[in-house]
């Protein structure tokens, strides 16, 4: 208030940077891209998690004050629509290579018709079957998988919040389901279950710190903005059925690889409990969100689609750079 040129000088350095990290004239292909201005992404992504986490931190990490100050909604802006609009335009050229277009014309029209096309586009996407899953599984040693580990701690973005979140204006059936997948996050009302409990115990078990955002790469970070960006906003609100959903139905390839490596090396199967839970329960998770979310949100709203199948490959590309990221840096 007191500095009106210091907010304009704020904001015209977000969108400068912006700028950088996601050019107007270029569309992301993979992480591995020689044109990323990868300096340019670490600071964007740590800039734009900044902003998000006024939405969902309590007020004692000092973040909240701010939440709707005009300041961090123009810095969200700022940041939000270049990447914004790189990363639905990746969805939409991923879709092109997996067979379809990411418009109402081209995805089916019949709800149990979209099911499974949005089942079939999850497990054809590069993302299924990722090397860095046998990698995990059969070659790498123990301090390769405690170095992953604590990638998954700093990207671990709080599954049952982003339920809650995404809930948000729903109705019948899919409110209800996205309840009962809710309640299974939080242990089915036992303390000791609750998932986010049973990841705090793999940390302390392995006595492993996430590291802080300024020492993460971009492609860590991004994972965990696009979910944020897909469950705050409710202009996404549809896009979250899609992030989420996938999270469900990629999710149990990934932990029974993960669980199986950790076994191998040594680290005990009740430490690994959080991977192995969802190794498991994420079949029926993902079972459940494509029978009583997707199916009846299509059903009801047949141009939800689109952003359902948005949501999709957001999520699936974002995941891919992070595990080629990963691979790499485990094998380096």
């Amino acid at each position: 208030a007191e500095r009106p040129e210091l907010e304009d000088a704020l904001v015209a350095r977000a969108r400068r940077l912006a700028a950088r990290a996601y050019p107007a004239d270029r569309v992301t292909d993979r992480a591995s891209d020689a044109s990323i201005d990868h300096a340019a992404r670490d600071e964007h992504h740590r800039a734009l998690l900044a902003c998000y986490q006024t939405h969902v931190r309590l007020p004692h990490h000092g973040t909240a004050e701010n939440q709707f100050h005009p300041l961090t909604c123009r810095l969200l802006h700022a940041l939000e629509r270049p990447w914004e609009r790189d990363l639905l335009a990746r969805a939409r050229r991923t879709a092109q290579r997996l067979g379809t277009d990411l418009t109402e014309d081209a995805l089916p029209a019949d709800p149990d018709a979209f099911v499974a096309w949005y089942q079939r586009t999850a497990f054809t996407h590069p993302l299924y079957e990722h090397p860095l899953y046998g990698f995990l599984s059969t070659e790498a040693d123990r301090a390769q998988l405690e170095r992953f580990l604590r990638f998954e701690a700093a990207g671990e973005a709080a599954f049952d919040d982003l339920v809650a979140l995404g809930q948000v204006g729903t109705r019948g059936e899919v409110k209800i389901e996205m309840g009962r997948n809710y309640w299974d996050e939080l242990g089915n009302g036992k303390a000791h279950a609750v998932h986010t409990h049973l990841f705090h115990r793999l940390t302390e078990g392995l006595d492993i710190t996430a590291p802080e955002a300024p020492e993460l790469p971009w492609q860590v970070l991004s994972g965990v903005n696009v979910m944020l960006w897909s469950c705050i906003p409710r202009r996404n609100a549809f896009r979250a059925q899609g992030t989420l959903g996938a999270v469900e139905l990629l999710a149990p390839q990934r932990c029974t690889r993960l669980v199986h490596g950790a076994v191998r090396v040594g680290i005990p199967k009740r430490v690994m409990s959080y991977y192995g839970a969802h190794a498991i329960i994420d079949v029926g998770h993902a079972e459940g969100w494509l029978e009583h979310v997707v199916r009846p949100q299509v059903a009801e709203l047949p141009a939800a689609r689109v952003g359902i199948a948005e949501g999709l490959l957001a999520r699936a590309d974002a995941s891919l750079d992070y595990f080629d990221f990963s691979l790499a840096a485990l094998r380096r």
